[in-house]
Parts: C-alpha cells; sequence; structure tokens
C-alpha cells in the first residue's frame, strides 16, 4: 500500500518484491497506508519495551482502524521460542484472527521474527507489514525473506521464507533507542561496509568519529548503504543460501557469544549487532592467521569495534568450551561438506572479497584454530584461570 509524504525503495529478492517506505516523522503516514489493507484485525506481535515507547503513537491509530490484539513479551532473544510462539498462535485464534488480519511487526529483529513465524502459520499464510523501531530491524532484517525461531541448541533452528506485504519505517522512532540498540544496528551497516561494500567504510568512520549517529540524515543514510548493500547481494539469492551467505559474515561465533550471553544475562547481555562485531573480530583474525587478511585491515576492524562500544573480548562469566559448543551447531553446517572437526564460516580475503566461491562465500575452518583465536580474545582474569584449569 501506498505511503504519502515518504521515500520508498523497492526491495527485489529473486522473483519476489515489496516496497519498503521511510520518512522522519511520518507516523500519520503509515496509519494512513495500514487503512488501505481493509483489515478486519491486526495482530501486533511485540516486546513490553517498544510497548512502552512507542505503543500509544500507533495503537491509538490502529484502533481507529479495526480491532487490534498485542502479542506482547519481555524483551528479549528468548522471545523466539516454540513456547511463545503456540502461545501467540492460540491467542490469535481465539482472538477472532482470520484470513483477512494483518501481522504487524512493530520492533526490532527479534518480534520480526517471531512476527514473520506466526504469520505463515496461521492459516497457512496471512499478511504481514514490517514496523521497524531499531536500527537492526530496520537496516538488516527486515530487508529478507528469512523467519526464524530458535531451538534449544541455537538460533534461527525452526523457521520458513515469507514475503511481507511492506516495509514502514519511521526514523524518529529510531532516535529514542538506548545508546546501546543505535549502536547494534551500526554494527550491522558496519558489517555490510567490510563485507559488501568497501566504499562506505570512509564515511562510516567518519560518522562514528562525529559522532552525531542519531540526526535524521546519518540515520537516512545509513538506512539507504545499508538497503544497497544488502539488496545487491540478496537480489539474485532471496532465501540467502548462495551469494547471500555474505552477510553471514560475523555470526557462526557472534550468534555463539549472543546466545551464550544471554542465557546468562538474558535481555541485559549483549545485542545481537554487538556480538556480530565481535564475531567479525573473531573472522578477522582467523583470516590473518590463514594469511589471507592483512594486520592492518585487522585493525580497522578493531578500530570500527572499539567506535561502536562493541566487546573487544569475550563478555565476562562465557566460557570458550559453551562458545565452542554452539559453534558446532550452527546453521551453515548444512551448505557445504564439514567434517566433524570443522566450522563453516564467512572470511574475508580483503575488504568485499570474501572467501570461497561468489556463488558460495563459505570455507571450512578447523575448530582448533576457531578455538584457539576465540580464546585469544578473552579477558586477561579468565585467559589466567582457562590456563591455570588446563
Amino acid at each position: 500500500m501506498t505511503a504519502a509524504g515518504m521515500r520508498m525503495r523497492p526491495i527485489r529478492l529473486g522473483d519476489v518484491s515489496y516496497p519498503y517506505h521511510y520518512g522522519h516523522d511520518c507516523i500519520d503516514d503509515i496509519l494512513a497506508a495500514l487503512g488501505e489493507y481493509d483489515a478486519d484485525r491486526f495482530l501486533v506481535v511485540t516486546d513490553d519495551n517498544v510497548l512502552a515507547l512507542h505503543g500509544e503513537a500507533l495503537l491509538e491509530g490502529l484502533r481507529a482502524l479495526a480491532p487490534v490484539e498485542v502479542l506482547s513479551l519481555p524483551a528479549g532473544d528468548g522471545m523466539k521460542s516454540l513456547e511463545h510462539l503456540a502461545g501467540h498462535l492460540e491467542r490469535a485464534v481465539a482472538a477472532g484472527a482470520t484470513r483477512r488480519s494483518v501481522v504487524i511487526a512493530f520492533g526490532g529483529g527479534v518480534p520480526g521474527n517471531l512476527a514473520g513465524v506466526l504469520a505463515a502459520l496461521l492459516y497457512r499464510g496471512v499478511r504481514m507489514v514490517h514496523v521497524p523501531t531499531t536500527t537492526v530491524a530496520a537496516m538488516d532484517s527486515v530487508i529478507s525473506l528469512k523467519q526464524a525461531i530458535n531451538s534449544s541448541r541455537g538460533k534461527n533452528h525452526f523457521g520458513t521464507y515469507l514475503t511481507p506485504q511492506a516495509v514502514y519505517l519511521d526514523v524518529a522512532l529510531l532516535r529514542t533507542l538506548p545508546d546501546k540498540q543505535l549502536r547494534s544496528g551500526l554494527c550491522e551497516a558496519t558489517k555490510n561496509c567490510l563485507a559488501i561494500a568497501p566504499h562506505a567504510i570512509p564515511a562510516m568512520r567518519k560518522l562514528l568519529a562525529d559522532g552525531d549517529l542519531t540526526a535524521p540524515e546519518s540515520l537516512l543514510w545509513l538506512l539507504e548503504e545499508s538497503l544497497a548493500a544488502k539488496t545487491g547481494v540478496t537480489a539474485k539469492d532471496a532465501r540467502e543460501q548462495g551469494s547471500g551467505l555474505i552477510l553471514e559474515y560475523g555470526h557462526t561465533v557472534g550468534h555463539a557469544v549472543e546466545l551464550c550471553d544471554q542465557k546468562l544475562r538474558g535481555a541485559q547481555g549483549v545485542s545481537h549487532g554487538e556480538a556480530v562485531m565481535f564475531g567479525m573480530l573473531v573472522a578477522a583474525r582467523i583470516a590473518a592467521e590463514l594469511g589471507v587478511l592483512t594486520a592492518d585491515e585487522v585493525a580497522v576492524h578493531d578500530e570500527l569495534a572499539r567506535a561502536l562500544g562493541a566487546p573487544l573480548t569475550v563478555p565476562a562469566g562465557i566460557t570458550v568450551d559453551e562458545i565452542m559448543a554452539t559453534v558446532r551447531s550452527d546453521n551453515k553446517r548444512g551448505y557445504m561438506t564439514a567434517g566433524p572437526d570443522e566450522a563453516v564460516m564467512v572470511l574475508l580475503r580483503g575488504f568485499g572479497e570474501p572467501l570461497g566461491s561468489p556463488d558460495l562465500p563459505l570455507v571450512t575452518v578447523p575448530l582448533w584454530l576457531v578455538e584457539d583465536v576465540v580464546s585469544g580474545l578473552l579477558p586477561a582474569a579468565a585467559r589466567l584461570a582457562e590456563e591455570v584449569a588446563v
């Protein structure tokens, strides 16, 4: 549906496409567009933090259009579980949802993924739109057909592919983010610079040095660069199972750290973007150990991570064994043959130049090397303790 007064960029992923509408201070335009869906009910999948921050701005206008069922949970990656998915589905049916209902993913990447799986399963598929409120969602996760939840052993083990009807972004919502969450999305944008669009690295370094990350022009530049980078590699790989796997840079160890830290600290743990940035530090060091990435290129990774406030060492309380156990269950193993003592990873031979082939930018890495590099990034006290234990 159209959104007057907003910019629009088509997102093309293989044979499908959907519009991405974005602007500043444009909630009224978003509501007007949602009114054109002729929904008999809106199912708003969100979390309690987003609901407290932005619920009033969206829900009052939505209720003037159709009945609204709010499906909210405490924030954090723990939302993405089979138990919570089943609860949301039962509540949606009990509330009177039909095939004319519209699911609204309102929040960050976690409620967005949960909403996507819910929309795909409800009556074998109902319409869904994204209204992102975080930089991670706006600049990364909504530019995808992938919808997934977690198993007890790892991230995104259960899911499907679903094409949203549209994305509607008001960048003014991003300006209210806590600094940690704002920078989380910038970590994903930085991943795009390092792995896909190295021409944007100087501008990213300047933006981070200047420090005004919430200015509308800064957020719009980051968004447009992210849209260009991500759609550039997914246009011919809608399911991100070939060339689009470059977007997994930093995710093998990053997902493991995120999952381990969330189990330890819940929503107070490292954010998705921070964990991915740390995963890129590991990947860069592995590539350097293999002789394909220079010390200067590793140093740029470190500079950007430091400027973003991402962890430069393994978060306190997490052991190398815990990280490696999760790395062994990483969902990229099925894309290529790997031995029991190997991990499948995205590595770079230079900025914007992945190892592997253009059609499959993955390589196998000995698990001992991954473990060695992760061990080298333990905080000093934890490293000493592990050495004593050995």
